[in-house]
């Protein structure tokens, strides 16, 4: 037994047993059948009446999850009862080397955790409920179009990292749903990187195409980050994007080109330039 304590959770069993417990104390889990579990694994690994004692730790952790869930099972009570009156738990301790003047404090450890869990709980632990990471509906190469209020605009996803997307937006505003080979040849001036939250709903997209984009767009992005030229929250904005005329200078800068959407299949022809997002986040 490793313990660094005389404390009844100073034990490398104790928080074994009790991470294991709320580990598997999840969605529709119940108490006892956990519990269960967990004691059924340790009685059938410390089987023979030698190594009995080192189970007197599992009891505690185990009484210990059942208590702070609301549940108790009066054959373990008994049995922690009967390990503390007849000393058997301060036996097994100086049998292992117990100092002592450790045993004062280790005695009335116990005293006071069989007055805890002979209490009631402040407050009962409910299992756990475990949240499935929703699947993005966008993907890396997604060629799609979606309405404006003139016309069609056409979007490309060129990365995904972490819950945000790199996505190409059309400079043209089209009177129809291009074609791949029409869709390659349009102009973007916008390109950034935008939150999962931002991204067009998947009713509102019409899918063109989907592409296989590889290589490196990480930290990479053009879009033309200034209050006089952005004129949107989200992707999903029907407006224009930004004032032409005014981006010239801005797009000098920050040597941010106007790429045709076949030039981006090469991530290199991006700069290095990342104004929205923390690069340590990609």
């Amino acid at each position: 037994m490793s313990a660094w304590g005389t404390g009844i959770k100073q034990s490398d069993e104790f928080m074994d047993v009790y991470e294991s417990f709320f580990e598997l104390y999840k969605d529709d889990a119940v108490a006892m059948d956990v519990y269960q579990m967990i004691l059924t694994e340790y009685q059938s690994e410390f089987a023979d009446e030698e190594s009995s004692p080192m189970l007197y730790t599992v009891y505690y952790a185990l009484a210990l999850c059942l208590w702070e869930c609301g549940a108790r099972d009066a054959r373990l009570w008994e049995k922690i009862k009967n390990i503390i009156d007849t000393d058997a738990d301060l036996k097994f301790w100086n049998e292992l080397g117990l100092e002592p003047q450790s045993e004062k404090s280790r005695r009335k450890a116990l005293l006071k955790f069989w007055e805890k869990i002979n209490s009631e709980p402040a407050k009962i632990k409910k299992p756990k409920k475990t949240t499935a990471k929703r699947a993005p509906t966008l993907h890396k190469g997604d060629l799609f179009s979606y309405a404006c209020e003139d016309g069609y605009r056409v979007a490309l996803v060129l990365d995904f990292v972490g819950d945000f997307y790199l996505i190409a937006i059309s400079e043209e505003n089209l009177n129809h749903v291009p074609k791949e080979t029409e869709a390659m040849l349009l102009y973007t001036h916008t390109l950034s990187w935008f939150s999962v939250r931002e991204a067009i709903s998947k009713k509102d997209r019409i899918l063109i195409a989907t592409l296989t984009v590889t290589g490196n767009y990480n930290n990479r992005a053009g879009l033309l980050f200034s209050p006089s030229m952005v004129a949107y929250a989200s992707i999903g904005e029907k407006e224009f994007f930004f004032h032409l005329n005014a981006a010239d200078q801005c797009m000098e800068k920050n040597k941010i080109g106007r790429y045709q959407f076949k030039e981006l299949l090469n991530p290199e022809i991006l700069p290095k330039y990342h104004p929205r997002v923390n690069a340590d986040l990609l």
